[in-house]
């Protein structure tokens, strides 16, 4: 497999764009903007490929979400997993069940409601709130998984609103916090793997219609936290990641919440395979667990990859 372009992105670091008091902190200091222009180029070669694409059935591939959990249980106390295969109609799926709470990636759905509105024509992307336009905070929030901007998203089109629509599309899944005031009568955001997993699954299959196509332009801008899924390294020059990351320290507690979609490419530019990833893993906080749990996650996004790899190279 030849490959394309190095991406060094950013070493993980907590959310929230200058948040006060129990939020999570980012350090704008420390991001790694990623070249914007290649983002619609990657997108105009999705569209183009697809007129020429043949959708064939392929056969399940080994079960690839044990490496996850392998790798997880190594230094969490809980591991919920779920990856889709998105090569082909009707490939590989597995979804582990369990509520839990999502920090940031919940925000993904903040950013679908928001534009599935602005696609109606119930607002504008330039339209100002707060100082601030509409598509600022949509950027914000995603790709440097900022607090005040999902506050402010929040605050535009209604906590209640996005939540009746959730009830809809995500069941599973409560936006409990207008991240302004945290709780929602006493409860955290709750989601689950199988939400989780439907909106990647529905981001890719809908990748070349609005609001879709800018919303997987702006995932794969994402720069905050991106050394997870899968995190770069010396080999893996020829992958695009659309991803949504999310962690958080509760007293005594800590947990990560990621989410992608993995694109890998032939040096011809055409796609080689696609999978969508999630997982979740809690585990209590002290500073030996915290520094296996991001080593666990290199080697995990490392080796699935590359068994992925493996099996789409004997797939021909």
């Amino acid at each position: 497999m030849k490959k394309l372009t190095i991406f060094f992105l950013t070493l993980f670091i907590f959310t929230a764009c200058g948040s006060s008091g129990g939020e999570l902190r980012i350090n704008d200091e420390k991001l790694t903007v990623l070249d914007s222009p290649t983002i619609e180029a990657v997108l105009d070669a999705h569209s183009a490929q697809a007129e020429e694409e043949e959708v064939i059935p392929r056969p399940e591939p080994p079960n690839f979400v044990e490496i996850a959990k392998t790798h997880l249980n190594e230094s969490h106390g809980k591991v919920y997993v779920g990856m889709a295969d998105l090569t082909y109609l009707d490939a590989y799926r597995h979804i582990d069940t369990g509520v839990f709470h999502p920090a940031s990636t919940i925000k993904s759905f903040v950013m679908e409601y928001a534009l599935l509105q602005i696609h109606a024509g119930n607002a504008e992307l330039d339209e100002l709130f707060e100082g601030y336009t509409l598509l600022y905070y949509l950027e914000q929030m995603i790709q440097v998984s900022c607090n005040e901007s999902t506050g402010a998203l929040i605050a535009r089109f209604g906590r209640a609103d996005i939540q009746s629509w959730l009830d809809v599309n995500y069941p599973s899944t409560e936006l409990n916090s207008d991240w302004r005031n945290y709780h929602h009568n006493g409860k955290y955001n709750e989601i689950t793997v199988e939400d989780t997993i439907s909106f990647l699954e529905k981001l890719w299959e809908r990748r070349f219609e609005e609001p879709y196509r800018q919303m997987l332009g702006i995932m794969y801008g994402t720069t905050w936290s991106r050394e997870k899924i899968p995190t770069p390294f010396e080999g893996l020059e020829n992958v695009r990641v659309a991803s949504k990351s999310g962690s958080y320290v509760d007293g005594d507690e800590t947990a990560d919440h990621d989410m992608a979609i993995v694109v890998s490419y032939y040096s011809t530019g055409e796609i080689e395979f696609v999978y969508a990833l999630t997982f979740y893993s809690f585990s209590p906080y002290n500073e030996a667990s915290y520094s296996n749990a991001r080593s666990a996650m290199i080697a995990m996004s490392r080796e699935i990859y590359e068994q992925v790899s493996l099996f789409y190279a004997g797939v021909e």
